[in-house]
């Protein structure tokens, strides 16, 4: 069966949404599913008459379905204006719902959906609604070499490094690592990311950085935005990786540690303690219990070996390839 999907999702920007789609996109080719990018716009107001010209623009009598890669910020609340119009077009239609929680929006988006796809069994749960869970995909990296990586950096190959990636904002809890951090002293901390977009950062970013400087003296470094092509430099030169987010149904950042093969310390949130039980990271509760993990990977190298095993195990069984197929089933 030769499938044509159209899909809508945000496009060649610096965006999550964006990063995955082009991920699962490039594997379905492979598989030989054609596929139609309808881009929605990232940034800037939407209204009613915006949404339509983009379902306009659907090449509804080439594709066999249409799939539609929803996160609440994407759409800023007009869902309904633009499901109802979506379905006039008379085609199937999945959703991969990237958040799930809304009250308002769930509910609409499960009944105007022939198929919706949530990522784990805990946004099963908070979305209510009959769903499929399909995993994030992943793509397994091998990193660079430490002693090399870590160099690239200027940084002692003997020194131990706890880093984080990924964006940078008020949820993300890069307070609760800093101060973790404090009481680290043997280790430097390497923070990678920044903003979505314009100059990579904002007031928040820069007050952040200007404290953590202070409090981690001589151990701190700032990367900004890394691009795709740098990312295994970053994760060579990193013992462990922490990912404290306050909330998250997912995190790709996270995935993209594990992809790596390296050792993950995560926030004690659901989706995070569904790998967890896996033995794929290990998860912290509060500031002094993510100083007590750091330290102990640190000391203990076995169990930070075990973790980085597992993490590409994890990646290999979570591969892009294998999530197409997931999808190709679906579709079909």
């Amino acid at each position: 069966m030769d499938l044509k999907i159209a899909m809508i999702t945000t496009w060649a920007v610096k965006c999550g949404i964006y990063t995955y789609s082009r991920d699962l996109i490039e594997a379905l080719a492979d598989l030989g599913i054609e596929v139609y990018v309808v881009r929605l716009p990232r940034f800037g107001q939407k209204t009613s008459e915006l949404l339509q010209l983009l379902i306009d623009k659907i090449p509804a009598n080439k594709v066999d379905i249409i799939h539609i890669q929803e996160e609440y910020g994407l759409f800023q609340s007009l869902e309904g204006s633009f499901y109802s119009a979506l379905n006039k077009l008379g085609k199937p239609v999945v959703t991969t719902m990237h958040a799930v929680g809304n009250y308002n929006i769930d509910p609409y988006v499960a009944y105007h959906s022939d198929r919706v796809i949530v990522h784990n069994e805990a946004c099963a749960r908070w979305y209510g609604h009959p769903c499929v869970i399909i995993s994030h995909g992943c793509k397994p990296v091998k990193a660079i070499p430490m002693e090399e990586a870590k160099k690239a950096y200027g940084i002692d190959p003997r020194a131990p490094i706890v880093g984080y990636c990924g964006f940078i904002a008020k949820g993300k809890g890069l307070e609760t690592l800093i101060e973790a951090m404090v009481k680290v002293t043997e280790a430097g901390l390497l923070i990678g990311g920044g903003w979505h977009t314009g100059a990579d950062t904002t007031v928040y970013i820069e007050n952040l950085r200007s404290s953590s400087l202070t409090s981690l003296a001589g151990r701190c470094q700032w990367l900004g935005y890394i691009p795709d092509e740098y990312l295994p430099t970053l994760y060579g030169a990193v013992d462990i990786v922490v990912y404290p987010s306050l909330q998250a149904t997912e995190s790709g950042a996270l995935l993209m540690a594990l992809s790596h093969g390296k050792a993950v310390i995560s926030s004690n949130i659901a989706p995070f303690r569904e790998k967890e039980k896996q033995g794929v990271l290990t998860t912290f509760k509060d500031v002094p219990d993510l100083t007590r993990k750091i330290k102990r990977l640190l000391k203990h190298p076995e169990q930070k070996e075990k973790l980085e095993q597992k993490a590409r195990e994890y990646a290999e069984r979570n591969s892009w390839s294998k999530i197409a197929e997931l999808h190709r089933s679906l579709y079909e």
